[in-house]
């Protein structure tokens, strides 16, 4: 996010949009040009299509703007942004599923769904949801939890409070481009039972990818 931020945090939301889009874009091509050395990998890629693309920077915004990381409207600004983001993503990928072809895995789940319905009236239903809101790849947002905090300076904990954005996310990685040697064994302790309690209750929960 902060590559398309001003000095004082205000972002350029056209060339923002033109980024995700073209992220997606090009995640589909190497999904079809990748040759995978592992069979059960290259059909998970086939099934599932999955992308990952990282949204970063929430901290660095914050403190561009010289904004109070622990203010209730800080953090709905940025909950505001990492939605549109999101939605940004998934809307591109359904558009280029109407184009091309929503991910297998849909078809596969449709499939056993209407072997336990036995109804034309349903998979009917099932087909026309599928034209309407099926995407192209699966876990296709990624937060890291660490990039809630400004990168390349020491974890001030007051932007803890900006964890939530992270719900938005279909996934998480736990990147790390902050100093964490001043925390004590109850910072890392709040700050994961926070994390985990954000997952809990996300409808994505489970969905974590550990990024090196």
């Amino acid at each position: 996010m902060a590559l398309f931020a001003d000095d004082a945090g205000q972002l350029s939301m056209t060339e923002l949009e033109n980024a995700l889009n073209s992220c997606v874009d090009c995640g589909d091509k190497l999904h079809d040009q990748t040759d995978w050395s592992e069979p059960l990998i290259e059909y998970d890629s086939w099934l599932n299509r999955r992308l990952a693309i990282v949204l970063r920077g929430w901290g660095d915004v914050v403190e561009r703007r010289g904004a109070d990381p622990g203010s209730l409207q800080t953090l709905r600004d940025m909950e505001d942004l990492a939605e549109w983001a999101c939605d940004t993503l998934h809307r591109r990928s359904r558009h280029l599923a109407s184009s091309k072809n929503w991910c297998p895995a849909l078809d596969e789940a449709g499939a056993l769904v209407m072997q336990k319905k036995q109804s034309r009236t349903w998979g009917r239903r099932w087909r026309k949801a599928l034209q309407d809101v099926a995407v192209r790849h699966r876990n296709l947002t990624t937060i890291s939890p660490w990039d809630v905090f400004p990168r390349g300076k020491p974890a001030d904990l007051r932007y803890a409070d900006l964890l939530p954005v992270t719900r938005f996310a279909d996934s998480l990685s736990f990147q790390r481009d902050v100093s964490i040697s001043r925390w004590n064994v109850n910072d890392f302790k709040g700050f994961y039972e926070r994390v985990s309690a954000i997952v809990s209750c996300n409808s994505g929960a489970g969905l974590i990818a550990k990024q090196l």
